[in-house]
């Protein structure tokens, strides 16, 4: 729905927000109107309805949030009015009075209807007029399997799973004793950084295996980082409270790998 949201599909680039004045963008800028088709839940929608929520039944969060807006204006106007200035020593700016009926987080009714079903029960969405939603042409793909726009969640989780095959393989392939990051050998010369406990990636190398490259080349470092979160996760850093403290194991004589 939102250009926030934490799926959208790779078919538009168009996202709206609805159209009413007052909305957070320049006046005659094309907004989601009666007819447009929008994304939500990963499905087409035919817009059915939208319409502004009577001030006297928004819902309780809108509510408070638009008292507290109301209440920094008085408290700015308030400190203007005795003369307090800001950091750095100039006179406050006067703020226009917030109105209602222009704020751009003001509750909208949106009634929405799936487009391949135009005989299903109607949505009823509540949203701020500020919602960007992401709009589609007449002419859109859905998965034939699942109906879904895509990438559809069968296919997210198949690329998922190919990655983590992929990964299992490289760390798979990783001799023993060398580098989980960059897969390369760790010489008598080098610093090395070691993480007590049962290895997490290479369960089969045993306990206190898991090894990196101490050094600032990035798919060395990077490994560290997301190894230690994981380790620090697992609780590990309170099994062994030298290595614990939020800090990053510092390599030491013990640490050198031959």
């Amino acid at each position: 729905m939102s250009r926030n949201s934490e799926w959208s599909t790779a078919q538009s680039r168009d996202y709206r927000r609805v159209a009413l004045p007052h909305n957070g963008y320049r006046e005659g800028v094309p907004g989601v109107e009666v007819g447009s088709i929008v994304v939500y839940e990963r499905q087409a929608w035919r817009v059915l309805e939208i319409r502004e929520k009577p001030e006297d039944l928004w819902p309780a969060d809108f509510e408070q949030a638009w008292q507290s807006k109301f209440a920094r204006w008085v408290e700015h106007e308030a400190a203007r009015a005795a003369g307090e200035v800001t950091s750095w020593g100039a006179p406050l700016d006067a703020w226009s009075e917030p109105v209602r009926a222009r704020w751009y987080y003001r509750p909208v009714n949106v009634v929405l209807q799936q487009v391949d079903k135009p005989k299903s029960k109607p949505r009823h969405l509540l949203a701020p007029v500020s919602c960007e939603w992401q709009v589609l042409p007449e002419h859109y793909v859905v998965c034939r399997v699942c109906s879904e726009l895509p990438p559809c969640r069968h296919a997210e989780t198949e690329a998922t799973v190919d990655r983590e095959m992929e990964k299992a393989d490289r760390l798979m392939s990783i001799p023993r004793g060398a580098c989980l990051g960059c897969g390369e050998a760790i010489t008598s010369r080098m610093k090395a950084t070691r993480f007590p406990g049962p290895n997490l990636w290479r369960p089969d190398w045993g306990t206190d295996s898991a090894v990196f490259h101490a050094r600032l080349q990035e798919e060395c470092s990077n490994a560290v980082w997301r190894y230690e979160t994981q380790w620090k996760e697992q609780g590990l850093n309170v099994l062994n409270p030298t290595l614990s403290g939020g800090s990053k194991p510092e390599p030491n004589e013990g640490d050198q790998v031959t």
